[in-house]
């Protein structure tokens, strides 16, 4: 079963890939492994359907309903975005951040629960919360929760509106940061298939992170820190925002693996100690 490239405009080979494997439920190694089999009619009839729909820019992702970060396999469809592997940074830092030891943990925007479930399987010692406004991404986010067999409550909120007066030890999110202006330069299958509401957001991106520095500060534990991640062209406007607030923070900035400030820690900074103390 060789898979020969495919000369054809919206067709990239390594999705084609791809596409057989999450069909096939194989990894990389499998998909090589059975690089000679003959496929059934009915699953050769079914890859092409899935390719032509591929090649009308439809992603990967959404035509197997299917995505793995951070190890865990994922249902996913266009009721949430596709998680990233660059997010898995993100959640890297989280945990090497914090000891072993019990936290509360927020996950503020959870879409498919990625990043929930993520912190979840590596601790299990943490309670952890998965938020969301839409309730077509928390149907999304219970389904992942439930097939991996673990304990993560879920609550639809706008930020944090129906959160009430609960803190947190740990809160990450991956809001919506992308300027509506940006669009013109985004890859279309992303911005035709991909949720808006996740994806972009008003005062260039900015809008989340504006709310996050008025409130976020009331829903921190001692301690507790907020872990974001932005645009790579945002770190200026979002330390002037934090520096700004009328509560006083201490922001950490960090680069990806691109080299590119990426992500974002805040703390409530202590009282005489500078907040750009990083």
């Amino acid at each position: 079963m060789y898979i020969k490239p495919i000369n054809q405009p919206g067709i990239d080979n390594d999705g084609v890939r791809l596409l057989l494997a999450n069909m096939m439920q194989w990894n990389n190694t499998q998909l090589v492994l059975h690089y000679r089999d003959q496929l059934t009619d009915a699953v050769w009839q079914q890859y092409q359907k899935n390719v032509h729909q591929y090649a009308a820019g439809v992603p990967v992702q959404y035509i197997t309903q299917q995505a793995t970060f951070y190890g865990n396999k994922l249902f996913v469809d266009s009721r949430v975005l596709i998680p990233r592997f660059e997010t898995e940074e993100l959640v890297e830092w989280v945990l090497n951040d914090n000891a072993d030891t019990p936290h509360t943990v927020l996950d503020l925007g959870t879409g498919s629960g990625a990043i929930a479930i993520a912190l979840k399987k590596q601790r299990a010692n943490w309670q952890v919360m998965g938020s969301d406004i839409s309730e077509a991404a928390l149907q999304v986010a219970n389904q992942n929760v439930n097939s991996q067999g673990i304990m993560v409550s879920l609550v639809q909120s706008d930020l944090f509106q129906n959160l009430a007066a609960k803190k947190f030890d740990i809160i990450v999110s991956n809001p919506p940061y992308i300027a509506e202006s940006e669009k013109a330069v985004m890859d279309p299958s992303v911005v035709e298939h991909e949720p808006q509401q996740a994806l972009f957001a008003k005062n260039q991106g900015l809008a989340i992170y504006d709310q996050l520095s008025e409130q976020v500060g009331e829903h921190l534990n001692k301690g507790g820190k907020l872990y974001c991640e932005f645009g790579y062209h945002q770190k200026k406007a979002l330390e002037k925002l934090f520096k700004e607030s009328q509560t006083k923070y201490q922001v950490e900035f960090k680069k990806d693996i691109t080299d590119h400030d990426r992500m974002m820690r805040v703390m409530i900074a202590n009282e005489g100690k500078s907040q750009d103390e990083n």
